[in-house]
């Protein structure tokens, strides 16, 4: 759902032929049956991608469908709302094991594969990576970990071939199904966040696949996101007394 379902059918467009995957397999099975109703050729792989062998098994189903993979995009994710001090250590390992060691795991099984095609590796970063946001502590945390796994990666791969791309994106408007985590691991619906501006799913989709196209590395959605980046770069502390007046304003 959200940018997932937006960036599948926007490849789709371009003659891509699709591999979903996601947790829920009914959830997944309509979004297979939109995309056949549209004409594209697709496969649904449900699995977890916090395991190790599953990201092998979706990966394993892409290549024996489709003969090879020109792209693999990271966009698994989670959050949650909490302090550090409240939140029950379980919110901690399940958010970097999906938001992290998800695209790690996914990644290890699609590099072989990628090498063959000099393909694509996309990370959807997030603006709470260039900065550690309050009662985000873990979802920030994933996604800076992303950041330092892309740059490696990109080292580690330099002459290969293989596109390395980091996509931060700004605050994008969810999915009305869209859950995060509570402070004690429970599933609940994600808050309303009518106190900032949202861009549409589509929007931030056409940039990741403009990213891909033009082989990039880094690339900063939204003003403001360009705006943290320019500023944690020069002037760290700015940054910070703003989110501690937003978040005493708010609390």
């Amino acid at each position: 759902m959200g940018i997932g379902r937006r960036l599948a059918f926007e490849m789709a467009r371009r003659g891509a032929k699709i591999t979903l995957n996601a947790r829920n397999p009914e959830r997944l099975e309509k979004m297979q049956a939109d995309l056949q109703n549209a004409g594209v050729e697709s496969i649904a792989v449900a699995g977890d991608v916090s395991k190790p062998e599953e990201c092998k098994k979706i990966i394993a189903a892409t290549v024996e469908a489709f003969g090879k993979i020109d792209i693999l995009i990271n966009n698994a994710g989670i959050s949650m709302e909490g302090t550090v001090e409240e939140l029950a250590p379980e919110v901690f390992r399940k958010v970097m094991e999906v938001n992290y060691l998800g695209a790690v795991y996914a990644t290890q099984a699609a590099l072989p594969h990628l090498r063959k095609t000099r393909g694509s590796v996309m990370f959807m970063g997030s603006l709470a990576g260039i900065h550690g946001l309050p009662n985000h502590s873990v979802y920030s945390s994933s996604k800076m970990a992303l950041t330092a796994l892309a740059e490696s990666l990109r080292i580690e791969l330099d002459g290969s071939g293989i596109h390395v791309g980091l996509a931060f994106v700004g605050f994008t408007a969810n999915d009305p199904e869209k859950t995060i985590f509570d402070k004690n691991g429970k599933i609940i619906a994600q808050p309303k966040r009518d106190f900032i501006k949202t861009e549409p799913p589509e929007k931030v989709a056409l940039r990741v696949i403009k990213m891909i196209e033009k082989r990039r590395f880094k690339q900063y959605f939204t003003n403001l996101g360009k705006l943290n980046a320019f500023v944690k770069r020069f002037f760290p502390y700015v940054i910070e007394i703003v989110l501690k007046k937003n978040y005493k304003s708010r609390g």
